[in-house]
């Protein structure tokens, strides 16, 4: 068998779980997919790591890790009715989360945040719970490279070493009043947001401070603010930050203040949004960024650029009018991604190319309650989750373009999650060689898919020209059998009943009268 590039993904329904792979290709074979099936594997759910490398399964008394080529036991976390389970990036880390089903639970005293290294086993630290007993704690959220993890508290931040598991230089980030923050996903840089005084004469605030020194990279100030949320770009270039102003009791504005982050003096532009905004997402490798805005159930989708002729400037590409659109989901390869209506809008999908501004398809998955893309963002799965909705449960794979290449319809179907892949080894530069070379690979493994394809039509008639002749093979040694024992049937017999001449043909007609009918005639 040919090396194929192809991803695995796990599935739950019912208490059944397989890991199968995604094999489209033309010597695809049913029995080559299964990878790994397990009844009761889990209560709830699975997750993998971020590299891939491993597989949780959720217990009552704790979580259990798995991995290798079976999936075979590696190590258990013991921590009583887990309800969040997470990967540090690196995968050196799991920090499990648990919290009270209800407010008048007993406190067995535990702790409700773990800290666990993955290679060992060992509890590395745990955090008592804070707050309400039926509510998670606030989560902690981690730095690109596994080296720091915080958590937000009242008037500051608390940012922790992963070496040594304590808090950083002895003391907590003072940030009086801060509401939010976040990571980039490449820099060790937090991004906060701490909204304005009581009084409303100290303006709400946009900060980016570099960890460990805890040195103010960039402020703006923002005046009438109601709510603020960040959106970091994927490979950190940018920082979107969505505004909500309240000039009214019927009034509200919004705009997006944009940080070139990895530019010199990180330069910020705004761009005002007339009406209410719905959802935003930022292309995973570009400069492109999808606006969902207008007021539901038929709204706005508009994409812009943070680059204009290779110049930084922030550009309108298009505008798609009233659409049944409330989630958006890029491939992580960028140049693709799906507009999808979900929940009350029924699982209409739109299968958009963002290179030439044009849908390459839209279609129906009814029902649907999921959209989730494979590593490389040649496929993509939408899925109707028991969890949100008791009926058609199953889940189609669609290629990038919108074409369904799998349906499959199960009762009590929960989960469906694609396995991550290692990260990639080449450079952005590589990257974009092998994509302006793109007709010369493509010539090269479509004579591959050619080649392949007729290797499988040839297996299908060489099996279908093996059950013949093992048919016929069969069938002249039943003839022979059957020619050996005609004497003895002759003497069992009396007479030779296979001799035609003994018997006479006698045909009979009969005819039957099926309806009478009387007309009378002038």
């Amino acid at each position: 068998m040919r090396l194929r590039s192809r991803d695995q993904y796990v599935i739950r329904y019912l208490d059944e779980s397989e890991i199968l792979w995604h094999d489209p290709g033309p010597d695809a074979k049913d029995k080559d997919k299964e990878v790994y099936q397990r009844k009761k594997w889990t209560d709830t759910g699975h997750q993998f790591s971020p590299h891939g490398t491993y597989i949780l399964t959720f217990h009552r008394p704790g979580v259990r890790m798995w991995g290798g080529k079976d999936f075979e036991p590696i190590s258990r976390f013991m921590h009583t009715n887990v309800k969040l389970a997470e990967f540090s990036p690196c995968e050196r880390f799991i920090v499990t989360t648990t919290w009270a089903d209800k407010p008048n639970d007993k406190d067995d005293g535990g702790d409700a945040v773990v800290i666990w290294d993955v290679r060992t086993g060992e509890k590395r630290r745990g955090f008592k719970q804070e707050g309400p007993k039926d509510k998670p704690m606030e989560p902690f959220k981690w730095s690109h490279d596994g080296k720091y993890f915080a958590k937000l508290t009242a008037d500051a931040i608390q940012v922790y070493s992963s070496e040594d598991m304590k808090l950083l230089d002895k003391k907590a980030l003072k940030l009086p009043g801060v509401r939010d923050f976040a990571w980039s996903p490449t820099a060790n840089i937090i991004s906060a947001y701490v909204p304005s005084d009581a009084t409303g004469q100290v303006p709400a605030r946009i900060m980016l401070i570099d960890i460990p020194s805890r040195k103010e990279l960039r402020q703006k100030n923002l005046f009438s603010v109601g709510e603020v949320i960040m959106y970091w770009h994927p490979d950190g270039t940018y920082l979107a930050v969505k505004v909500e102003r309240q000039k009214s009791k019927k009034t509200t504005t919004y705009s997006f203040e944009l940080l070139r982050v990895k530019e010199k003096d990180i330069p910020i532009e705004v761009l005002e949004v007339s009406d209410q905004v719905i959802t935003f997402a930022w292309e995973p490798k570009g400069h492109r960024f999808v606006l969902v805005h207008g007021d539901p159930p038929r709204v706005d989708v508009s994409f812009y650029t943070m680059l204009k002729e290779n110049k930084q400037q922030v550009t309108l590409l298009k505008t798609l009018e009233k659409k049944p659109v409330n989630e958006v989901f890029w491939s992580p390869a960028g140049h693709h991604v799906v507009l999808a209506g979900l929940k009350n809008l029924n699982g209409l999908l739109t299968f958009y190319n963002v290179d030439d501004l044009e849908p390459t398809a839209e279609d129906e998955h009814f029902m649907a309650t999921d959209v989730v893309w494979d590593p490389t963002g040649r496929y993509v799965c939408t899925y109707v989750s028991a969890f949100r909705q008791p009926m058609e449960n199953g889940y189609q794979v669609w290629n990038f373009a919108g074409k369904v290449q799998l349906r499959v319809t199960k009762d009590k179907f929960y989960q469906f999650l694609w396995r991550p892949r290692p990260p990639t080894l080449l450079s952005n530069k590589e990257e974009r060689e092998i994509r302006k070379n793109l007709p010369e690979y493509s010539a090269r493994y479509q004579e591959e898919d050619a080649r392949a394809r007729h290797e499988a039509e040839t297996a299908h008639l060489r099996e279908q020209q093996a059950k013949r002749d093992a048919f016929e093979k069969g069938d002249a040694v039943r003839r022979a059998a059957y020619a050996a024992a005609k004497a003895e049937r002759r003497a069992l017999r009396g007479c030779d009943t296979e001799d035609e001449s003994l018997f006479e043909e006698d045909e009979t007609t009969l005819e039957e009268v099926l309806e009478t009918r009387e007309e009378a005639v002038n």
